[in-house]
């Protein structure tokens, strides 16, 4: 096997685990100590009641996203593969480098979002964990053939460690979240700071819009929610937010591949 120093990267694990233990979540890299020169974020989450760290416009992207979903609890980002012996000794049974620095001293590997999520089926909470890569990253057209294949390495070894201890790991891409759809749900997620204030409403307001939407597709949107404040019995500002959690919800089915403006109409999901 490899001769890998592990001191340094057993350390800061073992410090994780003990905040961990004590009920702290936090990332093992944080926006302020990630790579320089990266556009990095910072998000309040509304579900675990805490700051996200995301060190690229991707990633951020893919956290508002797994956050607005309805069968997730929680995510960690930046979560590391924590038993690093094991994830070492999946690098040598690959026969590739595991990560490190010039000194022979390991890297923390870490996975970008590790989510917690209610399965209907199973009527169980599952636990997925999901790294992101843009998706020029993996095309060996603009990315040269020993980064990509080193990439690759490195998302193998991350999916070998998760098999291992039997959770679920999906590569997501720019594919599966573009920048509108997660630019809709940024834009409409304000309300969830203050939802108590008009869920006992939820039902009733999105039945209502449905039935406009359906009756009515060339309308604007802020031309049902005028009609919708008479026939509730509603304020401008409670149907408004009843709309932007809709949205956010995903019970409004809007196409969030079509950027949403309240002076044009909604352009819903088609459904097969």
């Amino acid at each position: 096997m490899q001769r890998i120093k592990i001191n340094k990267a057993t350390k800061k694990i073992n410090q994780w685990l003990d905040l961990l233990g004590k009920g702290v979540a936090e990332p093992i890299v944080k926006v302020w100590s990630g790579p320089k020169g990266t556009r990095r974020h910072l998000l309040r989450g509304f579900k675990s009641k805490r700051n996200h760290h995301f060190l690229s416009d991707g990633e951020y992207r893919a956290g508002i996203y797994h956050e607005s979903l309805p069968l997730l609890i929680d995510f960690f980002e930046q979560f590391p593969l924590w038993d690093i012996e094991r994830a070492i000794k999946i690098a040598h049974q690959m026969g590739v480098r595991y990560p490190q620095d010039k000194d022979g001293e390991a890297y923390i590997m870490s996975t970008d979002l590790f989510c917690r999520e209610y399965d209907p089926v199973s009527k169980k909470v599952v636990k997925i964990a999901r790294s992101y890569k843009p998706i020029d990253s993996l095309d060996f057209k603009s990315i040269h053939p020993v980064s990509l294949s080193r990439t690759w390495d490195k998302l193998e070894i991350e999916r070998r460690y998760y098999e291992e201890l039997g959770i679920a790991f999906e590569l997501i891409t720019d594919a599966h979240i573009s920048k509108t759809c997660a630019h809709n749900l940024k834009s409409h997620r304000e309300s969830v700071w203050y939802k108590d204030e008009f869920i006992e409403h939820e039902k009733r307001f999105i039945f209502t819009f449905m039935e406009y939407c359906m009756a009515n597709e060339g309308d604007e949107v802020r031309v049902h929610l005028e009609k919708l404040k008479p026939k509730l019995a509603l304020p401008t500002e409670d149907v408004t937010a009843l709309f932007q959690w809709g949205i956010w919800t995903h019970q409004i089915p809007a196409d969030l591949e079509v950027k949403i403006n309240p002076f044009r109409p909604l352009v819903l999901k088609e459904i097969a």
